[in-house]
């Protein structure tokens, strides 16, 4: 199922990107060779329905997605999801290039079995051939993606239960780094660019270089720990501090405790892990920092990464040039679209 998703072909997705805190979406067009937007929404998520990635409430996300869904013209009927964290694993390996399909893919379920910490049959496999391989041409490195089987049926039930059609399932890294080839230049191919994605619960570097993706880590760090640190330092509920860290309507003093930690907190973490990398045997120099996710819009934070990595760090800003089918989806891309770059990269799938 995880295989034959991935391959079908759609004019018409929209890609849902399922975070902790809502669920983002948005649906593409091609207009005269120029990428349209075609309609854009999010949907608030209670704190819990979410949980590390994992469906707890099967029903109210069902509901919740199908009022998403009224924001969309009804030509789209079709989806494309995808699947994060420790229940989707992705690893390069090596096979002979001599092998036909068959023989491939007989090969990659050994591998897997091999490699996969799952039980094969609890999995959904998929693989790409990505090239030949550097060092011997008689092979190829093949891309193995594996996804735990419940996690996929958990979100294809919801969606398909709101009445949209799941025809691709994709790991939502590969996403995010296809919308993020959106801002490559000719000159970046080469280079070395870390992919940092801040969300509400999860941080995650993805390093690309000459169009693969060479290292990637995530770990549970996010603006849900900023939005617990105002909770607990001035006793305001979720919903309370939540409001008041998207508007960055606080107080001074919240900005020195409160915000000016996190920060650092996050600048911190995200200097170990491109040390990791940086440490690694392998000659890639990095060049650019790319920001996406919703908690890169705290003040401050582009600035002082900059300052603290000695990097250039830029916001993802991938919607430039696009055109769009309301002047109201416009505005919003213009100052939160950076939220959106996983579930653009997904309906990407649907007309690229």
């Amino acid at each position: 199922m995880f295989e034959a998703m991935k391959r079908v072909k759609s004019n018409a997705l929209i890609g849902i990107d399922f975070g902790s805190n809502s669920i983002k979406a948005i649906a593409l067009s091609k207009v005269g060779g120029t990428f349209q937007v075609d309609a854009v929404a999010e949907a608030p998520l209670a704190k819990g329905l979410i949980v590390d990635n994992r469906f707890e409430d099967l029903t109210k996300i069902t509901q919740i997605i199908d009022q998403l869904r009224k924001n969309f013209p009804s030509s789209y009927k079709n989806a494309a999801i995808a699947v994060t964290g420790t229940d989707v694993i992705t690893k390069v390996v090596t096979m002979n290039a001599n092998m036909n399909e068959l023989e491939l893919e007989t090969q990659v379920e050994l591998e897997a079995e091999n490699s996969i910490p799952f039980p094969i049959d609890e999995v959904f496999l998929d693989f790409e051939v990505l090239s030949e391989n550097v060092d011997n041409s008689e092979f190829n490195d093949v891309l193995l993606s594996a996804a735990r089987k419940e996690t996929v049926l958990s979100q294809v039930d919801c969606v398909e239960a709101a009445h949209l059609t799941v025809k691709v399932v994709d790991v939502a890294s590969h996403a995010l780094a296809r919308a993020c080839e959106l801002l490559f230049s000719r000159d970046d191919h080469d280079k070395g660019i870390a992919i940092v994605d801040i969300g509400a619960a999860q941080m995650t570097l993805n390093i690309m270089h000459k169009g693969r993706m060479v290292f990637s880590r995530s770990k549970n760090h996010g603006g849900a720990i900023c939005t617990q640190m105002m909770m607990e330092h001035y006793g305001y509920k979720f919903e309370e501090a939540e409001k008041i860290k998207v508007s960055h309507e606080w107080n001074a003093d919240c900005e020195l405790d409160i915000v000016a930690p996190f920060i650092n907190m996050t600048i911190n973490h995200l200097r170990y892990d491109l040390r990791m990398f940086t440490n690694a045997p392998n000659n890639i120099q990095l060049e650019k920092v790319i920001l996406t996710g919703g908690c890169q819009l705290l003040p401050e934070l582009v600035t002082q990464l900059a300052e603290q990595l000695e990097l250039n760090v830029e916001v993802a800003d991938p919607f430039l040039g696009f055109e769009y089918k309301n002047a109201a989806d416009k505005a919003l891309l213009r100052d939160v679209g950076v939220k959106y770059m996983t579930a653009l990269g997904l309906a990407l799938r649907g007309v690229q």
